[in-house]
C-alpha cells in the first residue's frame, strides 16, 4: 500500500467529477478508461478516487495501478493519464455500438 493510501478511504470515480468537469465540456464520470496495468476497461464513475485539496489519483478498481491524476494549482489544472492506455468520452449526442 503507497503513503498516500495509508488510512484513506478511497472514493468513487464520481467524486472526481467536480475537477474533471474544470476540463472537460460532458460528463467525464461516463467516460471510459483503459487501465495501461491490466487493460481493464471501466468508467470513471467506477475507478477508486484518493483526493486531497491539491486534487485527485485515481486507480484502477482491479489492479491499482494510477489511471490519472488530476492536480489543481494557482496557475491551472495538471491532467495526466500516464497510467491509462486510453480514455473514450462519448458525444452527448451518440449512441455507442458495442
Amino acid at each position: 500500500m503507497s503513503t498516500e493510501q495509508q488510512g484513506a478511504v478511497p472514493l468513487d470515480g464520481n467524486a472526481a467529477g467536480g475537477l474533471l468537469g474544470e476540463l472537460f465540456a460532458v460528463d467525464v464520470t461516463a467516460a471510459e478508461i483503459t487501465c495501461g496495468g491490466c487493460g481493464a476497461v471501466a468508467a470513471i464513475g467506477a475507478v477508486r478516487v484518493y483526493g486531497g485539496s491539491m486534487g485527485a489519483i485515481l486507480r484502477c478498481a482491479h489492479c491499482d495501478t494510477v489511471v490519472l491524476a488530476i492536480t489543481h494549482t494557482p496557475a491551472g489544472l495538471w491532467l495526466d493519464l500516464h497510467g491509462a492506455r486510453k480514455m473514450f468520452v462519448a458525444r452527448p449526442d451518440a449512441t455507442r455500438a458495442i
